[in-house]
């Protein structure tokens, strides 16, 4: 399945995503839609993700964005007739992970941060 046959799921349960009154993201998933807003200290560590997960467990990406002071995120839930096309679909692969976490541990040691 393509990130674009998301669109024909027709008046799902869904978020209407408005970001600084300007863009708007329509989401919804057969399983799970989420925004994860993180905001800290350093200017890295503001931004927000919009995703999920489908009912085969791929992971969607919407929108991954830097946000700063003054920027306005308005959020209804709402029936959704057409989704916002997806900006990637990625399959869960444990194996994948794993590899992936043993690379991130061995650059994090290398910079001696664990």
């Amino acid at each position: 399945m393509s990130p674009s046959s998301l669109k024909y799921y027709l008046y799902m349960k869904g978020l209407k995503i408005i970001i600084n009154d300007k863009d708007v993201i329509n989401i919804a998933s057969d399983r799970v839609a989420s925004i994860f807003i993180n905001i800290g200290e350093s200017r890295q560590n503001n931004y927000i993700h919009i995703g999920g997960l489908d009912s085969k467990s791929y992971h969607l990406t919407w929108l991954e964005k830097e946000i700063k002071i003054g920027d306005k995120i308005k959020v209804k839930v709402s029936e959704i007739n057409e989704i916002t096309p997806l900006k990637e679909r990625i399959p869960s692969d444990r194996s994948e992970l794993v590899n992936k976490y043993h690379m991130l541990e061995k650059e994090l040691k290398e910079r001696g941060l664990i």
